[in-house]
């Protein structure tokens, strides 16, 4: 999230803010704003605005906001300005005699709720961990797999946007080589259901749908190309639309531009690590970017292989990873060590859901559903705007795509 506070005066109020989200602009006019809002459309923004008189409120009716933008105007103390503010879409007006870094943050931890509600319900869950081999693609792939199987009235739709050289399509395909990849929805210039499945969107049952990433490591670059970032932020927020849940594997946890940008827009991100002190150094890192980045209340740490020789306990973990942070870290959810059918599963290319329905690791994999997806996670409701839209997807689906 980033904060842009625009005046004329006081320009270094809510520098302290910094403490706690990683980027606060200041601005001295919102015509600096509008240049800026205008390159980062892709961030959630909370303006904050010093408004002298109601000339300056009024500016705000020349810009065309999105809904990643919550509104806050700091102006006088005047019904009639607070009155104008809220007709033309200002979302808090504060007195400038009442206003103070305290009563700004809390304001600014509640706007994320509200943005969230603006973009919709569709749930955008980011998975990543800490290096490879932590079980990330495991996890993400069998997640997805057995929210379609078990809520056949949720659409699923899978995502990956790791920089290494994809195999979903083998686990869900079998094929050695997709004809195309995430890297081809970059081309797609008209957002429309028929130009994605021409472009690297496949079927794997009714409800579940997946685009495989990238096959040769020559194709990193594309993948963090300024247009290409655009496209693909442009292509999540129009497809959210259509489904229910969508699950974005991006591999290992890096600072990098389009991971940062998925990260913003997600209404989840869940880091995968291990109980080990190496695993816990890193991942410490990360948690700073999490932190400062304002992420913290979306952000869950799920552990994997947790009863493996030689971990820390989940309360060690908790001091490791919390020492010199604003807020505690704990653990989300621990999932057991399972080696032998989740290798075996691996090595042939097999879901472990679907080939091993009783093993330790898919019940647990059923008590996070529950438990961060479907219990508490947004659902389209029946009769809301999107229901109609789902289900003129589904009958549009059915009739374009065929079961692999």
């Amino acid at each position: 999230m980033v904060i842009a506070y625009v005046s004329t005066v006081d320009k270094g109020c809510f520098t302290q803010l910094r403490d706690e989200f990683e980027d606060v602009k200041n601005l001295d006019s919102i015509d600096e704003f509008i240049n800026f809002y205008a390159s980062g459309k892709s961030r959630d923004i909370v303006l904050i605005y010093r408004v002298n008189s109601e000339a300056d409120l009024n500016k705000l009716t020349e810009i065309h906001f999105g809904n990643n933008i919550y509104i806050i105007v700091i102006g006088q103390r005047n019904i009639e300005m607070s009155l104008r503010a809220g007709k033309i879409g200002v979302d808090s007006y504060v007195s400038e005699d009442e206003v103070n870094p305290d009563v700004i943050r809390t304001i600014v931890v509640k706007s994320q709720n509200v943005i969230k509600k603006r973009r919709g319900q569709s749930n955008i869950s980011v998975l990543a961990g800490i290096s490879g081999g932590v079980g990330t693609t495991t996890i993400s792939l069998n997640l997805a797999n057995m929210i379609a199987k078990k809520h056949l009235d949720k659409n699923v739709l899978y995502l990956d946007f790791a920089d290494t050289k994809s195999i979903v399509n083998i686990f869900f395909d079998r094929y050695n080589k997709p004809e195309k990849t995430i890297i081809d929805i970059a081309t797609v210039n008209n957002l429309e259901m028929d130009e994605l499945f021409g472009n690297g969107l496949l079927k794997y049952t009714d409800n579940f749908y997946y685009i495989p990433g990238i096959q040769k490591h020559t194709e990193r670059e594309a993948l963090e190309k300024p247009e290409n970032i655009q496209r693909f932020l442009n292509f999540i927020n129009y497809i959210k639309g259509y489904f229910d849940i969508i699950l974005i594997d991006v591999g290992v946890f890096k600072d990098s531009e389009l991971e940062i940008d998925i990260q913003e827009i997600a209404d989840h991100i869940y880091m995968i690590t291990e109980l080990s002190v190496p695993s816990l150094s890193i991942l410490k890192t990360y948690i700073d970017i999490i932190d400062k980045s304002g992420w913290y209340s979306k952000t869950e740490i799920f552990v994997n292989r947790s009863d493996s020789f030689g971990t820390v306990t989940e309360e060690e973990a908790r001091m490791i990873l919390s020492k010199g942070m604003k807020h505690t870290f704990d653990i989300g959810f621990s999932i057991p060590n399972d080696a032998r059918p989740l290798r075996e599963c691996w090595n042939d290319a097999l879901l472990v859901s679907d080939t091993y329905p009783k093993t330790k690791f898919v019940q647990s994999l059923e008590e996070v559903i529950e438990r961060f997806f479907i219990s508490s996670g947004p659902i389209f409701a029946k009769g809301s705007k999107n229901s109609a839209k789902k289900e003129s997807f589904l009958e549009k689906i059915k009739a374009m795509a065929k079961i692999k």
